[in-house]
């Protein structure tokens, strides 16, 4: 997977962007263009990570699914 050809073969066929910047160049045109698959700095500049939860507020949504899932 870390031969650029192999790793943008990958790319071609998921359409999810590589981070192999040596692969870049044999991404297809349409895809490596496509700003869904690559966003330009503009788009990336406003994005944020999301911050990890509490282990308290992780429990609630746990469990809140849980009994979503099954009905209780």
């Amino acid at each position: 997977m870390q031969d650029p050809r192999v790793n943008a073969g990958i790319t071609n066929a998921v359409f999810y962007p590589t981070a192999n910047k040596a692969a870049r160049q044999y991404v297809k045109p349409a895809i490596a263009q496509d700003p869904s698959v690559y966003p330009s700095d503009a788009v990336l500049s406003r994005m944020t990570l999301l911050k990890p939860m509490p282990p308290e507020i992780r429990r609630l949504q746990n469990r809140l699914w849980a009994q979503l899932k099954t009905g209780r």
